[in-house]
């Protein structure tokens, strides 16, 4: 039944996910010599094609010809054994998410 909820979370959790897109931002001086997008939550440029996830927010940037981030999707649950737990914004995207945790026979799964 867990692998059945997990199952079901990550592929609602992945249809739900946000994308955005945008310009990347003008680098400072001292690092206008780096080829690629700079990265404001890190304070660096990253090369074109790569992705980041910064510790501290819960999104990860591409760079390409424009930056795109992706974060968590919308997680939910009807179960009255389970619960959604919050942000670990210690952790890097997609890690840091919000997840559905189900109390089985008094042992969390």
């Amino acid at each position: 039944m867990v692998s059945k909820i997990f199952i079901i979370a990550l592929i609602v959790g992945t249809a739900n996910a946000a994308t955005w897109m945008g310009m990347p931002p003008r680098k400072p001086a001292g690092l206008a010599h780096k080829s690629g997008c700079y990265v404001e939550e890190i304070n660096d440029v990253i090369p074109f094609g790569d992705t980041v996830s910064p510790i501290g927010v819960c999104y990860s940037i591409s760079c390409g010809s424009v930056m795109d981030y992706a974060s968590c999707g919308v997680v939910s649950t009807d179960d009255p054994k389970c619960h959604v737990t919050d942000e670990d914004l210690s952790k890097p995207y997609p890690h840091c998410c919000p997840d559905i945790k189900c109390d089985i026979d008094n042992n969390l799964f």
